[in-house]
């Protein structure tokens, strides 16, 4: 049983004859008449009986007729979905992205993505650098957001995010009450009490632990745990400008600006095992709508 044969039978009975059918369908009257024939030996039996000049159902072809229409709409449908993922406008995907790495530009971009692209699925999972890269591996997520840089030969770069990370106080502490460049970044340290030690990349925590010296009060935390100690009063930290924003706004913590603090980043890595033409479209308008994003931020 072909979709052919039942797009034949389903014009004969709206326009009532053969010919009719034909000419609708761009096809000569034995082709439609071939069809018809091929689709009865499928079902048994005749589907149609001449009345006057027009051909009208058996009771076979009745009974059949809402079932060939039904898969007639349901292949339309599929059609329809086919070339929806086709564009990109449909489709789903799968995503893992580091724990710290959830707000900011990465919520803004999945918002974005529903807003503009309401019919494909977003699937997110949060892990660990190689958490996220086993992933990959497994074939359980398409892309991943992993700290920067990696060395995967076999991953593939698509798009590089760099994070502003700064040095923040609850808005008491008594570091926060000096006035900005008038303190140096070895008195941060020194009156953080303690300085939370937070692993955003080997660079920061290199530079992190260039600053600590013996006896110095520190402790070392996840950054979400360190995040909730600064906002509970309790030391200084470096943290992502998208972790601390909303409280900077706010007035609950305050950004330090020690006298020669020059800029740190972290960098993030979208990556995958495939190349950015080998992406599925869904996949590619991820990327398009991350980088600008980005370039709006």
């Amino acid at each position: 049983m072909e979709i052919n044969q039942l797009k034949a039978f389903d014009y004969v009975v709206r326009l009532g004859s053969f010919s009719k059918a034909a000419r609708y369908l761009d096809v000569s009257q034995p082709t439609v008449s071939l069809r018809v024939k091929e689709l009865e030996k499928s079902i048994g039996g005749s589907l149609f009986e001449r009345v006057g000049k027009r051909m009208e159902l058996t009771e076979l072809g009745e009974g059949f007729l809402p079932y060939a229409r039904q898969a007639l709409d349901v292949l339309v449908i599929g059609a329809e979905r086919a070339q929806s993922i086709k564009k990109g406008t449909r489709g789903q995907i799968t995503i893992g992205t580091l724990p710290t790495f959830t707000t900011g530009l990465f919520s803004s971009t999945l918002s974005r993505m529903y807003d503009s692209y309401p019919e494909i699925d977003l699937f997110i999972h949060t892990g660990h650098n190689q958490q996220i890269i086993e992933m990959l591996y497994d074939g359980f997520i398409k892309m991943g957001l992993i700290t920067y840089p990696f060395f995967n030969s076999d991953l593939k770069l698509l798009h590089l995010i760099k994070e502003r990370l700064l040095l923040v106080a609850h808005k008491d502490h008594p570091i926060s009450k000096v006035e900005e460049r008038s303190y140096t970044v070895k008195e941060v340290f020194e009156n953080s009490k303690p300085y939370i030690l937070t692993d955003w990349s080997e660079g920061s925590k290199h530079w992190q632990k260039t600053h600590l010296s013996y006896g110095m009060e520190t402790v070392e935390l996840p950054p979400a745990t360190a995040l909730d100690f600064v906002r509970r009063g309790k030391g200084v930290a470096l943290l992502t400008q998208s972790l601390v924003q909303d409280l900077i706004d706010s007035g609950t913590i305050v950004k330090l600006e020690p006298s020669h603090f020059q800029e740190i980043n972290r960098s993030v890595a979208l990556v995958s095992l495939e190349c950015e033409t080998s992406l599925p479209p869904s996949a590619k308008r991820f990327l398009e709508m991350i980088r600008t994003s980005a370039l709006m931020e």
